[in-house]
This record gives structure tokens, C-alpha cells and sequence, in this order.
């Protein structure tokens, strides 16, 4: 690559700078602007960094694409809303969306001034060539048709509607790809790629979802199972299963899903794997820390199976797209529990691939029994699924045998059989789950099963969450295709579609390696089993019941991006500059849509846990009995709640208008009782 020469140097600094100086402009203006226009700053300062450093460095061109790039992406995600189904604004509600649009069509210029200096005609026979047009056209077919989730549409019968938003998101897509195209065609900021220690994206991983953590999810929960999960690990900190019946005057005020007083007894209906790996961290009073712990290890222990399977360049990507993966990260800023299956199967598999290169493994593979077991104790279903799977590759696999098959079999029943005495412990029957009772006890017998039937499902249905009353055919179709829409946003949070490579592996991979469809398999079976159950989650951080596909999807996708090298040979550096345009989408993932997600969908979910926290730290409430007025989410209080109520401590109470006072008095004594409204209001959309 050409020395940057003197006159680019300058200019590159200066933009340098000035994103240097436009990011503190854009965290300290709190007053003047909303969050999403802070956001928006924060991308300006970012876009002219990078412009500035690729200006240094003599590619001009890649300078002023990467800006309209990273701007371009961010201006769609200005207009998109982002809570529940994430639905692009195909009108612009006021002048700033009006910017963004001029900022979207100033990228598509760009791009194709660019092209048209390089030759489109050339360029496109060139592509044709190597790509086949065909597939292509395939390519260009799957982005578009998970453009945007059906389930917002199907619910109103908005058919049109939706057909629009595909299509504008399909021709976004497209429009971004475009400019990465062009980026791929010019001169490169850098002219190798940097190697770097596994440990480094690591790291990265585990500041950057404390970071989220603090700043976005603000180490607090934002749905009912983490505030279930909570009340758990804190009892089995306690070495207690349960804790005593709260006073029958405050269980009315207490009545919060998945928590049950029976018997005598209070207690969360919740699977125990993930409160028990939990219960040290809360009794420390960090539980938001050991999900970044394990996100962490996770990517340390894919990069080790990526590099075992694939050598260092891929395995290098692997890591780098978890690292910067929006879902990812998400979930290990989270209180849930899909961190720690990850990083139990990641461990499970690492274990068994080390036991393929020895004579004698049966402590390795006993360690992958007991991490497949645990995932099992943690979330049964995945447990099923993918420790089945794997005891056939350990059964039929290299050096695969009835014994090393059997001590596997046995780690896992070692673990796993936990979730047997927890039963027995909490049902009377080793069988029955106290979150199966718990359901069947207040939806109806079986609605919470597996499969196809009219009666399975909440009743009355979750709106949107659970189109139809029942499960069939049709709405596990319809879910399965709102999730893979929601995977392609979610994902990675490419403004490309986070699948792309995804679609390069099937459409341009030569010479499947046997691994490859093992990847597939797993990932394929993973999607197809979770069709049968009624509820398709995506609102929270993306399609959670698929969560353990995550690392056979980025190992495709890694396999994907090595067919696009082999597609275009390294000539004058065009495997740098595909490299290059990676590592910008990962940025964009990671710096662009993650914090536009933390700052528009978690930050302090309605302002209603940071109401209860800062009061609670200025001890506004002392030991009282706070009534909790219904205009917020009342498990933003009941997770501050001790399970013992001890007596410094205050209680929060749902106020249902019921409870009686005096009877609350006589059960609390020396207790004032205390009524706080957190002045909540539910978002609504922009305007």
C-alpha cells in the first residue's frame, strides 16, 4: 500500500479530532437533548473518527464510505422503533428524521459515485462471474424476506403494511450492502490484519457487557423470570430451598409471576440451575457480574473450537463477532440464564473434542457429561436437545464408543439429576417441576406443554407474544419466521442484515467439511424443536430459545466469510480489504446499534427502577411498608424486597386497593406504611 502522503494527513487529522470532540459534546448535554439525539452525536463522533484514521492513511475513498456507512446504518436505526418488534418509520414524524433520510440518500450517492469511477459494467460481470447471478438473486431474496417481523403485522391484519416495511427494509439492506461493496473495491486504512490474543476479545467481551450492564440494564431486572431468579439465588444462598409464608395481610401485595407461597412456605417456581450458579454472586451482592464473567469464557472456549476446527483466521472471526455480537452482549448485561448454557455447552464440547485426541478421556469426557447435565438442571429442553446430540457424537464420533458414551451419559446424570431432588423436594414427585404446578395452577392443565394443541398457551393469549388460542402448524411457521427476522436484526446488528454470511456459507461454500454440518445439525434442531413450543420470545434481547445456536451460527458465518476469500483470490490485497469491512460491520454491532439498543430499550425500562433505587439509597423509606402504586412494573420493587423482610429493611407491597392497613400493622409492628408512585409513564413511540 502506498505511504499516506502529506495532504491527506492533515484533513485525516483534523476529522480524527473532531469526532474526539464531538463525543464529549454528546455525553454532557443531558438537558438539551433526548437520549437517541445524544446517541445519534455519539455515531457523528465515531463516523468522523474513522473517516479521519482511514484519511491518515491514504484511502480516501474508504474514508468517505466508511462515514456514510456507519451514518447511513445509524439514520435507519434513528427511525425504528425499537421496543417489542423493532418497525422502521416509513413516514418521517418531524425534521430530524427528514435529516436522516437525507443522510440515507447521500450513502446510496456516495456508493454509486464510487462504483460508477471503478466501472459498474465491469463490476457487475465481474460478480456475476464469481458469484453467479442466481444466487445472488437468492442472497438478495433471503435478506429481504426477514427484512422485519411478521408477528406486529399478522396480530392487526395489517398484510399491506407489512409487505411495505419488507420491501423498504429489503432496499435498505441492500443499500448498505452496496456501499460495502464499494468499500471492498478500494485502497484499505490498513495494510495486514492485527493478530491478537484470544484473551484480548475476551476481555472485551466481559467490559463491554458490564458496561451495558451499568449503564443500560443499570444491574437491575427487566422481566419477571430475572426477578424470580433473584428471589431464588438469594434463598439458596441462604442454604434454603424456601423461606417462610410472608403474613397473609401482605400476600395479596406480594401475588408476582412465578412466585408462590403454599404450604407454609414462599418460594420462586424457577428451574434451579441458573439461581444456584447465581446464589454465590448474589450473597456478594454482585449478581450482575457473573454473566460477563461467563460471556468471557465463552468466547475463549469458541475460539479454542474454531481454531481446532478451522485454524487461526477463523477462529480469529469467531471471537470477533461474539465479541461485538448485540445478542450476545445483551445477554450477559442480563439477569437470564442463556450465558451460562452457552458457556456450559461451549465447555462440553471443548471437553469432547480433547477427549477425540486421547486413548484414555474419561475425566473429559465425565467434565462434558456433568456441563451438559447442569445445562439440563439450568433449562431442561436444552438440555434434552443438545445433550442428546452430543452423546451421539461422543457415541459415533472419532474414536466414539459405548463406554467413552456411557461415561459421558453418567456426568450427566450426575448433574442433571439434581433437577430430580429439587422436585421431589418442592412437588413430592421427582417428575413434576414446581413451574409446571405453578402454571397448571393458574393458566390450566397442560397449557404450558410441548407441542400442537387448542388449550396449550396462556388463556386469553399474550397480544402479540401469542397470536391464537392453542399452538398449530401455522403459528409455530409464523414464530419461526418472526425469530429468524428477528436474528437477522439481533444478531450481530449489521446494517446488512446480520445473516449475511450466514447465506454466503450455503450459497458459496466448496467442500462442506463434516464439522460444517454438524454446525448446521445442531443449529437446525436447536430452530426446529423451539417451532413446537407456544412462545416465541424476541422482545427482550432476541430470539433467547435459540440462544445455544448461537456459536454453530457464527462458526457458519466464519465458514461463510472464508468462501467470499476463496470467491475473490488475494489480489492486490483483497482479502485486507474484505477483512477491513468486517471488522467495520463489527464495529458498526457493536458501537452503533448495540448502544442504540441500551439507550432506546433498556435504560431504566420507563424510569421506573432508577425511581426506586434512588429513593431506597437516600433512605427515603427506612423499614416502612411501601404501597407500590400500579403505574409501574411492581418487580422493579418486589427484587428489593428481602425474602426474611428483615427488620431494617423496608418492604415493597403492590398496592391493590385491598390491602388492609391495620391487619398490615398488626403483622409488621413498628412499621410506618408508606405510599410511593414512581411517576412512570409508558412509552408510546416517538413523535
Amino acid at each position: 500500500m502506498a505511504s499516506p502522503s502529506r495532504p491527506a494527513g492533515l484533513p485525516g487529522l483534523v476529522l480524527a479530532a473532531l469526532g474526539v470532540a464531538v463525543l464529549p459534546a454528546a455525553l454532557v448535554l443531558p438537558l438539551a437533548l433526548e437520549p437517541l439525539d445524544r446517541w445519534a452525536l455519539a455515531v457523528l463522533a465515531l463516523a468522523l473518527f474513522v473517516a479521519g484514521q482511514s484519511l491518515r492513511r491514504g484511502a480516501g475513498q474508504f474514508a468517505l464510505l466508511g462515514f456514510f456507512f456507519l451514518t447511513g446504518g445509524a439514520a435507519q436505526l434513528y427511525m425504528t422503533e425499537p421496543l417489542w418488534f423493532p418497525a422502521l418509520h416509513l413516514k418521517p414524524q418531524n425534521g430530524r428524521e427528514w435529516v436522516a433520510v437525507a443522510v440515507m440518500v447521500a450513502e446510496v450517492a456516495v456508493a454509486l459515485r464510487v462504483l460508477a469511477r471503478l466501472g459498474i459494467g465491469r463490476l457487475a460481470a465481474e460478480a456475476g462471474l464469481r458469484l453467479g447471478w442466481g444466487r445472488i438473486a437468492i442472497f438478495l431474496v433471503l435478506t429481504t424476506l426477514f427484512a422485519s417481523p411478521i408477528l406486529n403485522y399478522v396480530g392487526r391484519g395489517a398484510g399491506a403494511a407489512y409487505a411495505a416495511h419488507v420491501v423498504v427494509g429489503g432496499a435498505l439492506l441492500s443499500l448498505h450492502l452496496v456501499v460495502l461493496i464499494a468499500m471492498s473495491l478500494v485502497q484499505s486504512p490498513v495494510s495486514g490484519l492485527y493478530r491478537l490474543s484470544p484473551v484480548a476479545p475476551a476481555g472485551f467481551t466481559v467490559a463491554a457487557s458490564l458496561a451495558l450492564g451499568a449503564f443500560a440494564f443499570q444491574h437491575l431486572p427487566h422481566v419477571e423470570d430475572e426477578v424470580a431468579y433473584l428471589f431464588q439465588a438469594r434463598t439458596f444462598a441462604a442454604g434454603a430451598l424456601s423461606v417462610p409464608a410472608p403474613p397473609e395481610a401482605a400476600q395479596p401485595g406480594l401475588d408476582y409471576y412465578l412466585l408462590q407461597v403454599r404450604d407454609g412456605r414462599w418460594f420462586s417456581t424457577s428451574v434451579p440451575g441458573w439461581p444456584l450458579a447465581l446464589a454465590p454472586f448474589a450473597a456478594l451482592g454482585v449478581p450482575w457480574l457473573l454473566n460477563p464473567l461467563l460471556a468471557g469464557l465463552s468466547v475463549l472456549l469458541a475460539y479454542r473450537i474454531a481454531l481446532r476446527r478451522l485454524g487461526r483466521d477463523q477462529a480469529d472471526l469467531v471471537a470477533l463477532m461474539m465479541a461485538s455480537s448485540p445478542w450476545l452482549l445483551a445477554a450477559a448485561a442480563s439477569l437470564m440464564p442463556h450465558t451460562l448454557t452457552l458457556t456450559l455447552m461451549l465447555f462440553g464440547w471443548w471437553m469432547v473434542i480433547r477427549a477425540e485426541g486421547a486413548g484414555r478421556a474419561g475425566r473429559r469426557l465425565f467434565a462434558a457429561g456433568l456441563a451438559f447435565g447442569w445445562i439440563f438442571l439450568t433449562r431442561p429442553l436444552d438440555g434434552l436437545i443438545l445433550g442428546g446430540l452430543t452423546g451421539v457424537w461422543v457415541l459415533a464420533g472419532p474414536r466414539g464408543s459405548v463406554a467413552r458414551a456411557a461415561v459421558y451419559g453418567a456426568g450427566c446424570v450426575a448433574t442433571g439429576a439434581l433437577l430430580l431432588l429439587h422436585n421431589l423436594a418442592m412437588t413430592g414427585s421427582p417428575l413434576r417441576m414446581a413451574l409446571s404446578d405453578y402454571l397448571d395452577a393458574h393458566w390450566a392443565p397442560g397449557a404450558n406443554a410441548f407441542g400442537f394443541g387448542p388449550a396449550i398457551g396462556p388463556p386469553g393469549g399474550w397480544g402479540r407474544l401469542d397470536l391464537w388460542p392453542g399452538h398449530g402448524p401455522a403459528e409455530a411457521v409464523l414464530n419461526t419466521i418472526n425469530l429468524t427476522a428477528s436474528l437477522q436484526f439481533d444478531l450481530l446488528g449489521w446494517s446488512v442484515g446480520s445473516l449475511a454470511l450466514l447465506y454466503a456459507f450455503f450459497l458459496w461454500t466448496r467442500g462442506k467439511r463434516v464439522f460444517d454440518w454438524v454446525m448446521v445439525s445442531v443449529a437446525a434442531t436447536v430452530i426446529l424443536v423451539m417451532a413446537f413450543y407456544w412462545f416465541a420470545d424476541s422482545y427482550y434481547f432476541g430470539p433467547r430459545y435459540w440462544f445455544l445456536a448461537a456459536f454453530p451460527l457464527f462458526y457458519l458465518s466464519a465458514r461463510g466469510c472464508d468462501a467470499l476469500r476463496a470467491r475473490f483470490p488475494d489480489e492486490d490485497g483483497a482479502h485486507v480489504r474484505i477483512d477491513s469491512i468486517l471488522a467495520l460491520s463489527c464495529l458498526f454491532g457493536l458501537l452503533v446499534f448495540t448502544p442504540w439498543r441500551g439507550a432506546m430499550k433498556y435504560h431504566e425500562y420507563g424510569n421506573f427502577h432508577a425511581s426506586y433505587r434512588r429513593a431506597l439509597a437516600a433512605g427515603a423509606f427506612g423499614n416502612a411498608i411501601v404501597l407500590v402504586a400500579r403505574n409501574g412494573e411492581p418487580g422493579s420493587a418486589f427484587m428489593l424486597n428481602d425474602p426474611w423482610f428483615a427488620a431494617d429493611r423496608p418492604i415493597f407491597l403492590l398496592d391493590t386497593g385491598t390491602l388492609d392497613e391495620a391487619a398490615l400493622k398488626a403483622a409488621f409492628p413498628g412499621r410506618e406504611i408508606i405510599r410511593y408512585d414512581a411517576g412512570w409513564q409508558p412509552r408510546e413511540g416517538r413523535g
